[in-house]
């Protein structure tokens, strides 16, 4: 695989595994403050710029999963796989009155928006975003926003902040769209620009996940957003059952289909591009890919719902994300794949590639997948300028007790593919000083961004987790930085450290669970916990949900930080990750916060490839 790579960052990564510290830690730590006034989960980072100095991030109301996203099936789709008490308690939050998540979980949100479209309960947000600078409110107060991405934009010569909201809604509890991407000036609360959807009956449905300057080979240079659009109503023939069960009229008590998200977003959706040229308030867009993968342009009366999406653009135009193919004839019956969506010299985009080794899958003569039960979803995440692809994949059928999350790294240039963390632990400090194997079947390792020098961050298994979990309880995650040309992988947490003139270390009494973002200098953004005590630390209690900012030390690499545990957080604290210790977090698709830790928390503030 080949990268354009940062002298400076890579040389220093791909040095020594000898353990040689300096008192200063590897990264610098800056926790960051945003306004997401009315939330009580989160923040969850999940953009940064390559100055740095402007992120974005988003909050919840409720206790939802990290990632959930209406427009994104493959966030909510696959079922519960755990013991059933765990999932009762993703689904309907904590049992004491004491707590931020009492009762306010996925029953509660999914209960309220049913309450506030049958207008027996006044609007309410759900959802939040911010940039550095501000709260966004998106199209207007108490309505739900994301902030996905924040760019600065070389062509137009500013600063934006691109994501999703919802309408407000009017005194006879109605509103004009459930979802519609916008375009912001960074410093600006409100949405300034619409991104409208090809198919508008109720309101038609868009989502904005990345903005990108881009140039074709022809030369054309364009400021182009990516996400998707509605193209029809799901579920086939017009019918509106599903936008019914998605937004206005689903169960109250369904553990299975979290009142009936499943049935979301109501629409088939396709992947899709809007161009910006810095005017204009309402903007169309056009298709970036011409199919779904059952070689259909249309629902074809099946009642699966057809739901894509570019995630990510690279500075040529090649985008990628996932769509999905029909793998029952039923209301539930779609399933979601990584795709490529390659423009022609000239900007045009035709039949997404898919890549089918990403799911160890290929299609038969009839055109279908001839092995579809081993993995219920795979996407591609982000690409580079490289034309290097890093995403996901999730499994159906158990692997060692376990229905794991596996990232992938794809070179579309070589149509080679990589499982970089395939069967692998992420070790901390201490295990990889003592010679530790890092083999462990059915290991978990989702990627969520890489940059351009071939560094991915993401979160997987913490250090000790590796119990059975299939009808038993999940893991506890821990963020991981993972250098690809190296191959070697480090517990963030690990990095944080600082010692004396002594050698004694001082630990900062930080748990990071996840890292959503990098930018090319190497900067991460991560979220996590803060605690006040050793005791605390060791016993995860009394927690703060944090957001922080990790800029490396370019002069140093990551083996040369202070072992953080030598510190006294740390020293035969073995126990304190232990599954009894309350480390485990709800489900695979509830990532969000470990569960018995959020029972203690309370808040301080078709191709194929």
């Amino acid at each position: 695989m080949k990268y354009t790579k940062s002298i400076s960052i890579i040389a220093l990564l791909s040095a020594s595994s000898a353990w040689a510290a300096t008192t200063t830690p590897y990264y610098d730590v800056e926790i960051l403050s945003v306004d997401t006034d009315g939330s009580n989960i989160g923040p969850f980072p999940s953009a940064i710029t390559e100055e740095g100095s402007l992120f974005a991030a988003y909050a919840f109301k409720a206790q939802l999963e990290q990632d959930i996203d209406l427009g994104l099936p493959f966030t909510f789709n696959q079922t519960c796989f755990y013991d059933d008490d765990v999932c009762d308690s993703a689904f309907e939050g904590s049992e004491s009155s004491t707590e931020l998540s009492f009762e306010n979980a996925y029953q509660a949100w999914r209960n309220a928006m049913f309450d506030i479209d049958a207008g027996n309960a006044d609007p309410s947000s759900y959802f939040f975003g911010a940039t550095s600078n501000i709260n966004v409110e998106g199209f207007g107060s108490d309505t739900d926003v994301k902030v996905t991405d924040v760019v600065d934009s070389s062509l137009l010569s500013r600063s934006f902040a691109v994501g999703y909201g919802s309408a407000p809604y009017a005194s006879d509890a109605t509103r004009d769209f459930v979802r519609r991407g916008f375009i912001t000036d960074a410093s600006t609360s409100t949405a300034s620009v619409s991104l409208m959807p090809d198919f508008d009956t109720d309101g038609g449905f868009t989502s904005a996940y990345k903005m990108r300057d881009v140039e074709y080979s022809n030369g054309d240079k364009k400021t182009l957003i990516v996400g998707n659009s509605s193209k029809s109503l799901s579920g086939g023939d017009d019918d509106t059952d599903n936008f019914d069960l998605c937004y206005s009229s689903g169960d109250t008590n369904e553990v299975e289909t979290l009142n009936d998200l499943v049935y979301c977003p109501g629409f088939d959706t396709q992947a899709w591009a809007w161009e910006y040229d810095g005017a204009g308030t309402e903007i169309t867009g056009f298709a970036l890919a011409t199919e779904w993968l059952d070689d259909n342009t249309t629902n074809e009366g099946s009642k699966a719902t057809y739901s894509a999406a570019a995630l990510d653009i690279n500075s040529a135009g090649i985008a990628v994300g996932v769509s999905s193919f029909e793998y029952s004839d039923s209301d539930l019956g779609a399933r979601q794949r990584a795709i490529i969506m390659t423009p022609s010299d000239d900007g045009v985009y035709g039949e997404p590639t898919v890549i089918t080794s990403a799911t160890d899958e290929s299609y038969d003569a009839s055109g279908d997948y001839d092995d579809e039960d081993t993995y219920y979803n795979s996407w591609a995440q982000t690409i580079t300028d490289d034309n290097i692809v890093m995403g996901n994949r999730q499994y159906s059928s158990s692997k060692n007790v376990n229905k794991p999350v596996e990232m992938f790294i794809y070179d579309i240039d070589n149509n080679s593919i990589d499982f970089p963390l395939l069967n692998k632990k992420v070790l901390s400090t201490k295990q990889r000083l003592a010679g530790d194997s890092s083999a462990r079947d059915g290991a978990n390792s989702r990627g969520y961004d890489m940059n351009n020098s071939g560094l991915i961050v993401g979160k997987a298994d913490a250090y000790d987790q590796i119990g059975p979990v299939t009808g038993g309880s999940p893991r506890t995650q821990s963020a991981f930085l993972y250098e690809n040309t190296s191959g070697d992988s480090w517990f963030l947490e690990d990095l944080l450290c600082s010692a004396d003139a002594n050698g004694k270390v001082s630990h900062p009494l930080i748990r990071l669970q996840s890292a959503t973002a990098i930018n090319d200098n190497g900067v991460i953004l991560a979220q996590g916990y803060q605690y006040d005590t050793i005791d605390d630390y060791t016993n995860k209690a009394n927690a703060e949900q944090i957001m922080v900012k990790l800029t490396p030390d370019l002069t140093s690499e990551p083996n040369n930080s202070p072992n953080c545990w030598e510190s006294s957080a740390l020293v035969n604290s073995d126990a304190s990750y232990e599954r009894s210790g309350g480390g485990a977090s709800f489900a695979l698709w509830l990532f969000a916060l470990p569960l018995l830790l959020t029972r203690r928390f309370f808040r301080k503030n078709n191709k194929t490839a």
